[in-house]
């Protein structure tokens, strides 16, 4: 299989022969001996990237639910949570703008391959850990790996399919990531509830592996080596810029809430600033020298891809944070089981897959403006969800969510499937390896910081909605209270306590723990105390639920204001590309 160039769609007779393509700035050279191998299959080594993104990414949503099991067994804090998925994405996000570049200089086969098996052995560290510093320790090294494969996926699509084909690829690809993205909660839910071999929350971590040596086995014996000639060296500098760069910015954003933010963490996310600046000055010069920049930034000369970063960067603050709030509000609000909190949000799964599968079609007709429609109908479902969950209460019935869940996944679909096509459209294929690295890193860099950033505004709502939420059950409360005969002195006390509490709870770092002082007190069997605990302790679920609830509604608000921000960004992007063109470069079938 002969590597191809973003403007032609077959292999010249020279190609064949050398196993290169017949670029005359000589970018892009495919392994001599891997091309001429008589039984690579383009599809199947689609087929092992596929399965590769699928595995990366689902390991950022099915995490989700099993927070809570991680939380039990191993002791972690609500922040230590957070940092269980900060890890992974922010390895992630540090690293693939530099594994792009590797897979330049030394093979993207070789590169991918070796970081799917050490993805697979990362997976079996994270299931086998015995604490949360082993546990994000083994999550950085899943991060590291899965930035290691992703930054070669999509120099790999462009190098083994032709342009004419890209459309309908990058659409199956598209359609991975959404999947991956959405079926996450559930598939997780499953696997703790079953408690399959009594691994609990550890089955999700473990059950990449079958899925890695499959991928091994087909990336080995299809993938087809490819790597840009034009990068000599590895830019040392531009590396450590960019990694400490994007630290400085993700780290500070997950910890600030936690640690009440410092000023040294206040100073970091400042530091990032001239740290950024400075790696995107030291690139443009050695590109301006020619000497092997680590990014190529003429890329954002093409207004689809610089536009499309910025769409993706926003897109997928929103969508890994949804579903983190939502299994937190489902699980930690409303008690519901990982199972029940997955099969509540598996809607939006179908009406993904459903829309995922027009959305080509739907491209070819409306261009890049399918962008809008999709981002239109999302916020339009996440906002239906907020008032369906209003309605709903605290104990919802999982019909009641499945029509805003089901557009809600529709719009998902019709954005996320076309999304890598109209971005990477008109990318000339010697830029193809730092588009490979940038966008994924502008897409999990929104993830990370996302998750940061609404992690902070969501448990500030939860905070805020404390002496409503009070409010709403003390009524009911009080009368409780009064008829288990205690005096009226120690009744008022106790409601008093009650609200005290509640409310330093839901403002705390852990809104689901109580917090010093106001621990459940030893009551003697059958006396009046006694018979308040279970009054007192389910309204203390109520107040926890309606404060979990209402900060979600709000949060669905944030999420929607977000889409439009999207929705007017993509009016920037050319109406038409060669992947979803007119009628003279339309899209194969």
């Amino acid at each position: 299989m002969t590597s191809t160039g973003a403007d032609s769609g077959a292999p010249s007779p020279r190609d064949d022969q050398t196993g290169a393509t017949s670029r005359s700035s000589g970018a892009v050279r495919t392994d001599q001996a891997a091309s001429t191998r008589p039984h690579v299959n383009p599809w199947l080594s689609l087929t092992a990237t596929l399965i590769a993104v699928f595995m990366q990414l689902l390991d950022v949503s099915i995490v989700n639910v099993a927070l809570p099991s991680i939380s039990t067994e191993l002791g972690a804090s609500f922040s230590t949570l957070q940092l269980v998925i900060t890890a992974y994405t922010l390895a992630f996000a540090c690293t693939l703008i530099t594994a792009a570049r590797l897979g330049d200089l030394y093979g993207r086969r070789k590169v991918f391959l070796l970081a799917l098996a050490s993805f697979t052995i990362a997976s079996v560290l994270c299931g086998i850990a015995q604490s949360p510093v082993e546990l994000i320790g083994a999550r950085f090294l899943q991060g590291l790996t899965a930035g290691m494969m992703l930054a070669q996926t999509l120099a790999i699509i462009t190098s083994t399919f032709p342009a004419e084909q890209r459309g309908k690829v990058f659409g199956i690809y598209g359609a991975t990531i959404g999947m991956a993205t959405i079926l996450g909660p559930t598939l997780g839910g499953a696997l703790i509830s079953w408690d399959v071999l009594g691994l609990e929350w550890r089955a999700i971590f473990l059950v990449n592996v079958p899925l890695g040596i499959i991928a091994l086995l087909f990336g080995y014996r299809h993938l087809v080596d490819s790597r840009a000639e034009s990068a000599q060296r590895l830019d040392l500098p531009g590396v450590g810029l960019s990694v400490l760069g994007l630290f400085l910015v993700v780290y500070p954003l997950a910890e600030g809430r936690e640690r009440d933010w410092p000023t040294w963490l206040v100073l970091m996310l400042v530091a990032s600033v001239p740290v950024l600046l400075g790696f995107v000055l030291h690139e443009y010069r050695r590109g301006r020298r020619n000497d092997s920049p680590l990014v190529e930034l003429r890329v954002f000369r093409d207004r689809a891809f610089s536009v499309g970063c910025v769409m993706a960067l926003l897109f997928f603050s929103c969508l890994i944070s949804f579903f983190f709030t939502i299994s937190l509000t489902l699980q930690a609000g409303f008690g519901f089981t990982a199972l029940h909190s997955g099969l509540m949000t598996l809607p939006f799964a179908l009406g993904s897959a459903v829309a995922s599968g027009s959305s080509n079609k739907v491209a070819q007709k409306l261009g890049s403006r399918v962008l809008i429609v999709g981002a239109g109908v999302l916020a339009v479902g996440l906002l239906s969800l907020s008032v369906v969950m209003n309605q709903q209460g605290t104990s919802p019935h999982w019909l009641a969510y499945a029509a805003p869940l089901l557009v809600s996944g529709a719009g998902l679909g019709l954005f996320i499937a076309p999304l890598q096509t109209i971005i990477l459209s008109e990318v000339k294929q010697e830029h193809a390896g730092s588009a490979s690295g940038l966008l994924p890193t502008f897409q999990q860099l929104g993830g990370s910081v996302g998750l940061a950033v609404i992690g902070v505004l969501f448990f500030t709502f939860i905070g805020n909605q404390g002496q409503a939420a009070v409010q709403k059950v003390t009524p009911e409360l009080t009368q409780q209270v009064a008829a288990s005969g205690l005096p009226t002195p120690a009744q008022s006390e106790i409601i008093g306590s009650f609200g005290t509490c509640a409310e330093r709870r839901l403002s705390s770092a852990d809104p689901t723990s109580a917090p010093p002082g106001c621990e459940p007190a030893t009551a003697i069997p059958g006396s009046p105390q006694a018979q308040v605990g279970p009054a007192l302790a389910a309204a203390g679920k109520e107040v926890g639920g309606q404060a979990f609830l209402q900060g979600q509604r709000r949060t669905l608000w944030v999420f929607s204001g977000v889409l439009v921000v999207v929705m007017a960004l993509a009016l920037a992007l050319p109406r038409r590309t060669s992947g979803h063109g007119g009628p003279s470069r339309g899209t194969a079938a």
